[in-house]
């Protein structure tokens, strides 16, 4: 038998590296799936709830509102809306005015359901007075629901007066709500329809509206007509001033400037302008003649006597030529006599005169170019002189014939607008007697035979779809706003970690006060079967040999990580003959509880040197083959003590007296105590609650232990309800086990 270890046999030891298995390696670089229908379904099933309750809700409101709703008729007349009066006269009326299309029927429309109709109608049908039209209660789901808005909104509207023309402001302002004006679409017909209690009065009501209408249009064009006529004869008299003072002053314009004969003065407008237009051209030319001149004058200044223009004139390379014949007999003679030989001395002769004429020639071209451009140069001064000169005159002529012409304009207006307004003065006269009016009743009302309102069948339907539907979007908004990771599929796709079990959700553990105890690794059950997983996973996760040290963690608290601890120390018991649970959460150490034991020494005070290894650091559970390290009292700083060589000491002595090692840690989010014992351990384990840790904690988590090379074994799901589950044996293997256990 062997002899177990004590402290003296403590060496430092280098933990092995295991490769990790195929299946976990395939799931860091699977790349993720589409999205299927099954994922919408399942979003629907796992939000069941709230689908049905907003289902219902809908469907009980809209039913209840639709059944108190007092049933209302509706009665229509059909009008037709002209664009214009008949032409009855042979002349336009005098108020009209021509507007859009558009705009001219939208504000016949206000005007069918404006204030002032309702009025006229109210007080010729006395529905003022009428207690089925006063007394009547809107149980409309419309009406209720802008009553209940209006109360959430507390708006205070600006007091009215009670009465308007003698009538109450409520009874228009119900009248106006029950008035419907429908528009025929293409065509100039309007369908104004009117909601009431009783059939009879649908139809008095309807055919009202469209007489009152009427009346109001002929009542307006008379009123319009009397303004007109008293506007007109009102501005006839400041007219008729105007034009006596425009032409007053076009007379006294034309005396003072010698305007007298405009078409003559055309005529010499014309002249002067045809005769600028010349000389703007002789301009033109002149001034391309002057940069002609004057760039050839620059070159030969520039260049001098090695000018092109000057070498390749004619006169000068003849003179040249002749020079070079001579100087070729002087150099040829010059072998044969002396230079003071009388035929060579004359040919001497010839040559310097011949030079002498060419240097001649040269200046004489440079005298007729400068003399060349001088002369284009004047001409263009004066052709710019005489231009300008000319434009003045033609500029002065144009101010007195401009000036003259608005004044004459002046005068043709207001002549013009004097005799218009004399004309539509006459034409008042007449349009006052009008009675014709553009607008007509095609069909007159009828009484409505069944009730407009409510429609139960059509509202009970329309709320079923719309509650269903609602139901469905508000379940889809609220998953989209959820960011917890809710199943094994989350953690694979987004987050690329692997999945080493689920633990089920079990009411009565989770209302325990001390969270979930230690269960048998020999019973029954979901929970029995989900551990049992965990411990098979991690046997499996290696190809070669399990890992021996295990870290335990979750990103923040509440996860369940301590349940999750001692249970897969437990049931990985069933593979081993020992193995040790160490508390390595120095914060808030809870392994104790679990197993009832003490924490008055542990592991804190081991790391602090209070402690010895020999000295009851390891304490006995009841379970066989597995022992304890708790935690400890807490200290000041778990930190240090963890990231210790004396704590690394002690998870090399554990490693070698013990089949396996389980470090419950604190969690990762916001402290490094397990970052540090990730170092020393050979893989990480990362508890999460569904439901309740985000995805970003999970990535953050997965973030912080990558970046300092710890080995990741996968993910323990916990807490996760038979509903949240998405394929068909999950949910068969919760149920079976779930009806086992009871």
């Amino acid at each position: 038998m062997e002899k177990e270890k004590g402290p003296a046999d403590l060496t430092p030891y280098e933990p092995e590296k295991h490769e990790v298995s195929t299946y976990l390696r395939q799931i860091e670089t699977e790349l993720e799936e589409e999205v299927h229908l099954r994922d919408y379904l399942n979003v629907i099933m796992r939000r069941k709830w709230v689908v049905v309750l907003f289902f219902v809700t809908v469907v009980t409101t809209v039913t209840l509102m639709t059944f108190m709703a007092s049933p209302l008729y509706k009665a229509t007349v059909t009008i037709k809306i002209d664009k214009e009066l008949p032409k009855v006269l042979t002349f336009e009326d005098v108020y009209k005015v021509e507007t859009v299309d558009k705009d001219y029927y939208q504000t016949q429309y206000e005007v069918l359901s404006s204030r002032n109709i309702a009025k006229r109608v109210i007080k010729k049908l006395g529905l003022d007075k009428d207690p089925s039209f006063i007394s009547r209660d809107d149980f409309s789901p419309l009406a209720i629901l802008s009553s209940i808005v209006s109360v959430f909104r507390g708006k205070k509207e600006e007091p009215r007066p009670i009465y308007e023309d003698g009538i109450k402001t409520d009874i228009i302002d119900r009248f106006i709500a029950n008035v419907k004006v429908e528009p025929v679409k293409n065509s100039q017909l309007v369908r104004v329809s009117f909601i009431a209690p009783e059939p009879e009065m649908a139809k008095v009501v309807a055919n009202a509206i469209a007489d009152a209408y009427i009346e109001f249009n002929l009542d307006s064009k008379i009123e319009a007509t009397k303004q007109a006529r008293a506007w007109l004869e009102k501005q006839l008299e400041v007219v008729k001033a105007k034009v006596e003072e425009s032409e007053e002053k076009l007379n006294r314009y034309a005396a003072l400037n010698e305007v007298i004969f405009l078409d003559e003065n055309k005529d010499k407008e014309s002249i002067l302008t045809q005769r600028l237009s010349e000389i703007s051209t002789a301009l033109s030319e002149a001034t391309s003649l002057r940069i002609q001149k004057e760039a050839l004058y620059r070159e030969i200044k520039d260049s001098g006597n090695n000018s092109p223009y000057i070498l390749n004139n004619p006169l000068i390379q003849e003179l040249k030529k002749t020079y070079v014949s001579l100087e070729s007999e002087y150099f040829e003679l010059l072998k044969r006599y002396k230079p003071e030989y009388p035929k060579m001395k004359a040919l001497k002769s010839q040559m310097v005169a011949l030079s002498k004429r060419i240097d001649l020639e040269k200046e004489r071209l440079i005298k007729s170019i400068e003399s060349d451009y001088r002369a284009a140069l004047k001409r263009e001064q004066y052709l710019k002189t005489l231009f300008d000169r000319t434009k003045k005159e033609l500029l002065d002529f144009q101010n007195k014939i401009i000036q003259y012409q608005i004044l004459k304009r002046e005068v043709d207006t207001n002549r013009q607008l004097y005799n218009s307004m004399l004309q539509r003065l006459k034409e008042v006269g007449v349009t006052a007697t009008m009675t014709a009016t553009n607008i007509q009743i095609i069909d007159r009302a009828e009484s409505p035979r069944s009730p407009y309102k409510p429609k139960k069948t059509l509202n009970i339907l329309l709320s079923m779809i719309v509650g269903l539907f609602g139901g469905v979007g508000l379940a889809f908004f609220i998953e989209y706003f959820d960011n917890s990771v809710k199943d094994i599929q989350e953690i694979e796709r987004r987050i690329n970690l692997p999945t080493l079990g689920i633990i089920p959700y079990s009411k009565e553990y989770n209302n325990s006060e001390r969270g979930l105890p230690v269960i048998s690794a020999e019973g029954q059950g979901s929970l029995v079967e989900a551990f049992r997983s965990v411990g098979t996973f991690i046997l499996l996760s290696s190809a070669q040999k399990p890992p021996k040290t295990i870290l335990v963690t979750s990103p923040s608290e509440g996860e369940g990580k301590t349940t999750i601890s001692a249970n897969t120390a437990v049931n990985l018991i069933r593979s081993f003959k020992k193995g040790i649970l160490v508390d390595g959460d120095l914060r808030r150490p809870m392994l104790h509880r679990i197993f009832g034991l003490t924490n008055n020494t542990g592991l804190s005070t081991f790391l602090s040197g209070n402690l010895e290894f020999g000295e009851g650091l390891i304490k006995r559970t009841e379970i066989k083959g597995l022992d304890i390290i708790t935690g400890g009292p807490i200290p000041p700083n778990p930190s240090e003590l963890l990231g210790s060589e004396r704590m690394k000491d002690l998870i090399d002595a554990l490693y070698t007296m013990y089949d396996f090692v389980i470090l419950d840690s604190a969690p990762v989010l916001g402290m490094t105590d397990s970052l540090y014992l990730s170092t020393f351990t050979e893989g990480v384990i990362v508890v999460i609650r569904a439901g309740e840790t985000s995805r970003e904690a999970l990535k953050e988590t997965k973030r912080l232990l990558q970046k300092i090379n710890a080995k990741i074994l996968g993910v323990v799901l916990n807490g996760l309800k038979e509903s949240d589950m998405k394929y068909g044996y999950y949910s068969y293997y919760y149920s079976y086990y779930s009806d086992r256990d009871a």
